[in-house]
């Protein structure tokens, strides 16, 4: 991850993260995950939890680009032992702030880069999970996804949602003014080069990295909000789900994937 988003982070930390996740708009959250830990997840990642990981208790999960933590939370409350990374250490230390208030002492925080997890070790994770926005700041993905299948253990799995590629080449926020849309940049464009850089990913950009970093594709959904998920997940405005009124809700919001370690060794005992 560039230094450039470390800083940036460390900068919004404080308003983004502390204030609003959890002393302002999205406080609700919060108590929802509490009394209910897996609706730190929408609905499809949680199929794609239970498929791959049914029970939860006990085991190693690490949240790289942890960011506001509330996958961290929830693994937690799920009462798994929780990692929790992040480069940018003002993120973990309002997370480790949440924490301590609520007494969750045993969730590990450390800060690296998602790029690399320097300091993480190898095959320590049976999950490793990212969610939505993760993957904008990571410069090269097969380097990414790597590092994740260095530290799961043999048949971990790696499980994310993410923006959906689709949505990329438009720009919602003008439509809201004009009710036109309108075109910023082509599918294909993926590193814009603003401060800090980000990078839209294509489909197939996800797809190839996955493949590159040897994992096995066990699940892919193009996910759409339902009225259970959390509100930073929801569209509270109903009338954004309809496609003839809203017409980015004709798009799918995230894409979802589950993936797997596979070992030669595994795959040829199957085999036999």
């Amino acid at each position: 991850m560039n230094e450039a988003a470390r800083k940036a982070w460390n900068e919004w930390s404080d308003d983004y993260f502390y204030k609003s996740w959890y002393v302002g708009d999205f406080a609700a959250d919060m108590e929802t995950i509490k009394r209910e830990p897996m609706r730190a997840f929408p609905r499809d990642v949680r199929e794609m939890l239970g498929a791959a990981m049914p029970k939860l208790r006990g085991r190693r999960v690490l949240v790289p680009s942890s960011g506001d933590n509330l996958a961290v939370f929830g693994f937690h409350l799920l009462g798994a032992k929780v990692t929790s990374t992040d480069i940018a250490e003002n993120q973990l230390t309002n997370a480790m702030k949440i924490a301590d208030a609520n007494g969750w002492r045993d969730i590990e925080f450390r800060q690296a880069d998602s790029m690399t997890l320097d300091g993480v070790s190898d095959g320590e994770f049976d999950l490793v999970y990212t969610s939505n926005g993760a993957h904008v700041w990571i410069s090269d993905l097969a380097m990414m996804y790597c590092a994740f299948w260095r530290v799961l253990k043999p048949g971990g799995a790696y499980i994310f949602f993410e923006t959906h590629p689709f949505h990329r080449p438009f720009n919602e926020r003008t439509y809201e003014e004009d009710k036109f849309v309108r075109f910023i940049k082509p599918y294909t464009s993926t590193h814009l080069d603003n401060e800090p850089p980000e990078y839209h990913w294509r489909v197939q950009d996800f797809m190839q990295a996955l493949l590159n970093a040897r994992f096995t594709l066990t699940d892919y959904r193009d996910m759409q909000p339902y009225d259970e998920d959390l509100s930073n997940y929801a569209l509270d405005d109903k009338s954004k789900r309809n496609w003839e009124v809203y017409p980015f809700a004709a798009l799918p919001s995230w894409l979802g994937v589950s993936a797997r370690k596979d070992c030669i060794e595994d795959l040829m005992r199957e085999n036999l």
